[in-house]
């Protein structure tokens, strides 16, 4: 009993500190820049050696994979909660406010771009980043289905990607100490009822 808690304990240890580094991964991207991120400068935020940090993260593009899914794990969970209430359209709508209004974040704000950048120039990040992109537009595209049965999955698919290029273009405009962040509310209203035409209306490329 005692060394099954043992390792119980260092499991959740590990787990803790591997969440940690993670975390610590996504503040120096937004404090500090994609030109500014590498594992030594990971490791020196995080408080540890950057052997120890490869035990978790071996290479750059493992942590950063492990970063993203670790964002979009959280973005996940609350689309979760909002599947749980309402018609599908009720979701849907609340999935596209949700996002839309996750941009006014200064995190987000930060984040996402400063990411792009990232994959600019690294052409491995480009894989994880749209792995990650991947898990939310499939959210999207189950939703779609559920409001229009007759499109097809490569319909749906389209559509949920058309969606989130569409929302991820207004950071620019509705982010942190952006111009037009007070349009969010009309952004919302917008997105939703056309994005709702589009899928009732089913004339989608397929």
């Amino acid at each position: 009993m005692a060394k099954t808690q043992a390792s119980q304990g260092a499991y959740k240890k590990g787990k803790d500190r591997r969440n940690h580094i993670l975390d610590v991964a996504r503040d120096l991207l937004i404090d500090s820049g994609y030109h500014n991120f590498s594992l030594r400068k990971v490791a020196e935020k995080a408080g540890i050696r950057v052997g120890n940090l490869q035990y978790y993260f071996p290479a750059k593009s493992d942590l950063v994979k492990a970063m993203l899914d670790h964002v979009i794990d959280d973005y996940l969970a609350d689309f979760d909660d909002i599947r749980g209430h309402g018609t599908p359209e009720e979701q849907f709508v609340a999935v596209i406010e949700d996002v839309i209004t996750d941009l006014n974040g200064k995190k987000t704000t930060v984040f996402f771009p400063e990411l792009w950048s990232l994959s600019n120039h690294e052409k491995g990040i480009t894989r994880s980043m749209d792995n990650m992109y991947q898990r939310y537009r499939e959210v999207l595209a189950e939703i779609i289905l559920e409001i229009n049965p007759g499109l097809s999955q490569e319909q749906s698919q389209r559509l949920a990607l058309f969606f989130s290029a569409s929302i991820e273009g207004h950071t620019i405009f509705i982010g942190y100490r952006k111009p037009w962040r007070k349009e969010t509310a009309n952004i919302v209203d917008m997105a939703s009822q056309s994005f709702l035409w589009l899928i009732k209306d089913g004339r989608v490329p397929g």
